[in-house]
């Protein structure tokens, strides 16, 4: 970034570690939550086998470090929710985020009550709170504050999870999946939970463990818990709604949509939160999370008044190689007044449907192999011929040559006149990829041979071809403007790699050689490095030379 922009920081909780420490505590519970409530299901069982599984349960989860890392991360995990509740400076959500927020905000509620009468006894007055017990003392008076407890926990987690995974690439195979075991685990625990308490209650004969003493001092420590979270969420809720008058009559910056509305807003806001609070159309494909690029925007004048960048934000920005007045919406909080423009149409799709939206039309970064190919001497070769019989090669050519490409794997980017551009690994790893750029240069000889062969009588010399493969990053994506010929629709791939592919390609000729793979193709391949074909050659564009490797003819390759 520029001197002199960016001097102030962005709010701690917007940061990747907060994220993280989110995701993590919240993962911690979530474990906890299902192996308590697969614990529960064995009530379908026996009760003998709950309170086995159990004793191997608590061996863990009631030992030191069990306890410092479960009870840890509750209260960061309640921290930072509570936190980023305080922090949203819009009331506007979607639903799931409604749900999840106010289950949450509940839980501590009916939480408290469970753990007090559970683990509080236990530790406080030497009570045995093994499933038999409790099942006694519970069922089946407890059973409506089991089923509340278990659906705000489950719904909750479920809602986060959902959150955090929807944007991987592949979570759309394991929805369904997910969605089950989400039904199958809480109606498993809760249907083993009543089972087991209804035998408890007709064969079992127990003497009631909470003596009166005991039974009013759970009930006193129960009310205290409960009274004190329920003054502290009234605190917060106060803090909002104050936070929210003086948002309102507060001071206040404008914000000028170039070819849009200008607004006042209070600071603090993030630039998105804004635009949603103000019915601004504004993409936004990750929901705000900085897990997309969608929602930047360049900004025309303010920049050198805003927060940083938080790391969160610049590893998005430098990804896409964006400029330096080029921000995300979820991510600038704008401290001061601010002239933007969105840079990606409004689409309004929601951030739980992009994975039915073409990656590539957003484009996406990936490591790839780049082949590109060319025939030497054509255009000499076919100054002297007939239009139609250029045409005629030409296609004969390119058309065996895309089916070879194709039938190993690759996809064909482009044709450049007698050139190929190919492109291999997008739907598969990089390693795979790299192997099958490999088999299709074979086969691209072979069957150059085969058309030489064929067409020896139309060919005023036999046609020759320079292969040049390379392994990198490059983003992929469709170029071009959508139209009824299709004149956007093709995919193509744009970087440092290609032109390094590229290169290789014409270094072929200078090289005197039909093929050149770069060191970091074959390695990816698992190729052996053969040490007889190594060169060195420089790129345009790069400080270093490259390594590469040389064959007189692809159909010497060993693979």
């Amino acid at each position: 970034m520029s001197d002199g922009y960016h001097k102030i920081k962005q709010p701690w909780a917007s940061s990747g570690l907060v994220h993280q420490l989110r995701i993590g505590s919240g993962l911690v519970l979530f474990t906890f939550v299902t192996t308590h409530l697969l614990n529960h299901a064995l009530g379908l069982v026996s009760i003998d086998v709950m309170d086995a599984v159990r004793e191997y349960r608590i061996a863990i989860t009631r030992s030191t470090l069990g306890t410092i890392i479960i009870m840890g991360s509750g209260f960061v995990h309640m921290v930072l929710g509570v936190s980023k509740f305080l922090g949203r400076r819009t009331w506007k959500m979607r639903f799931n985020e409604i749900v999840q927020l106010g289950f949450g905000l509940l839980i501590p509620l009916v939480l408290f009550r469970h753990m007090i009468a559970t683990r509080g006894a236990y530790e406080a007055f030497g009570i045995d709170d093994n499933y038999a017990t409790l099942l006694f003392v519970m069922w089946p008076g407890e059973a409506l504050n089991q089923v509340l407890l278990i659906t705000l926990v489950w719904v909750h987690s479920c809602i986060g999870l959902y959150i955090w995974l929807r944007m991987k690439p592949w979570f759309p195979k394991v929805l369904p999946y997910a969605l089950g075991l989400a039904i199958l685990i809480p109606v498993l625990g809760f249907s083993g939970f009543s089972v087991a308490g209804r035998i408890v209650g007709t064969v079992y004969e127990f003497k009631n463990p909470y003596t009166p003493q005991y039974y009013a001092t759970l009930i006193q420590w129960i009310n205290w818990a409960f009274w004190g979270y329920a003054a502290i969420l009234g605190s917060f809720l106060a803090f909002r709604i104050g936070r929210t008058i003086w948002d309102r009559f507060g001071p206040s910056i404008t914000i000028d949509y170039s070819n849009g509305p200008t607004l006042k807003t209070a600071k603090g806001h993030t630039l998105l939160e804004t635009s949603k609070a103000f019915n601004v159309p504004h993409s936004s494909v990750c929901g705000g999370k900085a897990r997309c690029s969608t929602c930047r925007v360049r900004v025309l004048s303010g920049l050198e008044n805003q927060p940083t960048a938080s790391e969160t934000e610049k590893k998005v920005l430098d990804r896409i190689g964006a400029m330096d007045n080029v921000r995300l919406a979820c991510q600038l909080r704008p401290m001061a007044d601010l002239s933007v423009v969105p840079l990606l149409p409004a689409l309004r799709t929601k951030a739980e449907d992009a994975h039915n939206i073409d990656k590539y039309f957003w484009g996406v970064e990936q490591e790839i192999t780049l082949l590109f190919a060319d025939l030497r001497g054509f255009t000499k070769m076919s100054e002297n011929q007939l239009p139609y019989d250029v045409v005629f090669m030409l296609n004969q050519y390119l058309g065996n040559m895309s089916e070879v490409i194709e039938d190993a794997g690759g996809y064909v980017d482009k044709f450049m006149g007698d050139g190929i551009m190919a492109i291999f690994g997008m739907d598969q790893s990089s390693q795979s990829g790299a192997k099958a750029a490999l088999k299709a240069t074979k086969a691209m000889s072979g069957v150059l041979n085969s058309l030489n062969m064929s067409m020896a009588d139309e060919l005023p010399e036999r046609l020759r071809i320079g292969i040049g493969l390379h392994t990198g990053p490059a983003i992929l994506g469709r170029i071009g403007v959508a139209s009824e010929s299709g004149a956007g629709e093709r995919i193509t791939a744009l970087g440092d790699t290609v032109n390094a592919a590229s290169r290789l390609e014409s270094a072929s000729k200078e090289l005197a050689a039909e093929l050149v793979v770069s060191k970091q193709t074959l390695e990816m391949a698992g190729y052996e490095l053969p040490p007889e074909r190594e060169k060195s050659i420089k790129v345009k564009g790069k400080a270093n030379a490259l390594t590469v490797y040389t064959w007189s003819k692809a159909t010497k390759l060993e693979i």
